[in-house]
């Protein structure tokens, strides 16, 4: 009997995620945290497998995880193209300003202290090479692959091989250790 009970609570327990905004926003939350579906479920208490038949069939549900997983990949999406591109930021920097206070009629030294404070600085982010690159091969793959093309023969049977920058810079550098 008991465990009729239960089965019959686990069945209803998509109604609290589904019906409930804000049960809602944490799985949005969740999804924009990076949680996989796997571990979404396991905070639910529910199988990866019931959480995947849940998003087909309770559209909040699929909604929320979507709408949290979208957000997260487009601030990393920005992140990856300000790293492609350059970019600015300003940063507090803290230092310590000491101040010496004198007696103004013997000159002497009546009290000294350190403060710590702060000021902003700008700070300018090279091009990170290797966002470059990566954006490069997955926007441009046509363009920007590093594999060798496959030898196509014209009609007097000679290949044509496609090299990529990096595999001229390679041979380069053996034929100049073979010279």
């Amino acid at each position: 009997m008991a465990e009729k009970k239960r089965k019959a609570a686990g069945r209803q327990k998509w109604r609290e995620w589904a019906e409930s905004e804000e049960h809602q926003a944490v799985l949005s939350a969740w999804a924009r945290a990076g949680m996989t579906d796997e571990e979404i479920a396991k905070q639910i208490g529910i199988s990866r497998s019931t959480l995947a038949e849940w998003k087909k069939k309770y559209a909040p549900i699929n909604a929320a995880l979507a709408t949290g997983k979208d957000f997260a990949d487009r601030l990393i999406e920005n992140s990856l193209y300000k790293k492609a591109i350059g970019f600015y930021a300003r940063e507090q920097k803290a230092f310590k300003v000491k101040t010496v206070e004198y007696d103004e009629a013997t000159g002497r030294k009546i009290k000294e202290f350190e403060e710590l404070k702060t000021a902003e600085e700008v700070h300018y982010f090279e091009p990170d090479i290797k966002a470059i690159i990566f954006w490069l091969k997955n926007r441009k793959p046509d363009i920007w692959k590093e594999k060798v093309a496959e030898a196509m023969a014209d009609d007097e049977g000679t290949g044509v091989i496609v090299l990529t920058p990096t595999q001229v810079e390679q041979i380069s550098k053996e034929v100049k250790k073979d010279e």
